[in-house]
């Protein structure tokens, strides 16, 4: 790469603050050039096409959320505190970082842009939550006859809901607040003792 020229980094964040407001399919190249300033062949010698920069924004958030339930499951000591934990650091992201905000947008038009992929967010927080409720169901920290398949589903579905709010509005930071106390508030419906207060440590809130 020459002296001068556009790097990966400073791309992936210029695009992202495009793709976090409208659809991939309306950003092109030359959109990217214009933002960054530079020649649209120095951008083709970074990112050939749009395809290669959305994927790089994906890889971002994914690995971005990835790390988020690794904390999750690190610092919060019981299964139900890490869902709890696990949202709001997911709000942290999406406040903090236009590069995942973008990235969670193009997961929902992956079906047409990237079908290589398969990515299904849905799918995969929903996995995530039915292990934390599985193990609190194992601890005896869940009410009786609990659902936890149907539970995991209104976990996730409140939580993409919430953030859907969120970006209608364009207030992502509320998102910490907004995503935690809704988790919150649906564990306390299931929790076996709701009076138990939550240990999250107040570092990782």
């Amino acid at each position: 790469m020459r002296y001068g020229e556009p790097s990966h980094a400073v791309l992936v964040q210029l695009a992202a603050s495009r793709l976090a407001r409208v659809p991939l399919a309306s950003v092109t190249i030359e959109d990217i050039a214009a933002d960054a300033s530079f020649p649209t062949s120095d951008i083709r010698g970074v990112f050939a096409d749009m395809h290669e920069l959305g994927t790089a924004v994906l890889d971002h958030e994914r690995a971005s959320m990835r790390a988020v339930q690794e904390r999750a499951l690190q610092h919060a000591s019981a299964p139900l505190e890490q869902l709890v934990l696990a949202f709001r650091l997911v709000g942290e992201n999406l406040a903090d970082d236009v590069v995942v905000r973008a990235g969670v947008r193009i997961a929902g038009e992956s079906r047409d842009h990237f079908p290589e992929r398969r990515l299904d967010p849905f799918r995969t927080w929903e996995a995530f939550v039915t292990a934390r409720l599985v193990q609190a169901e194992e601890a005896g920290l869940l009410k009786a006859n609990v659902d936890i398949a149907n539970m995991a589903w209104i976990v996730v579905a409140a939580g993409m809901g919430t953030k859907d709010l969120i970006a209608f509005h364009d207030a992502w930071a509320q998102a910490p607040e907004r995503l935690e106390a809704v988790v919150r508030h649906i564990v306390s419906l299931i929790r076996n003792s709701p009076d138990d207060p939550d240990t999250v440590e107040a570092g990782d809130r």
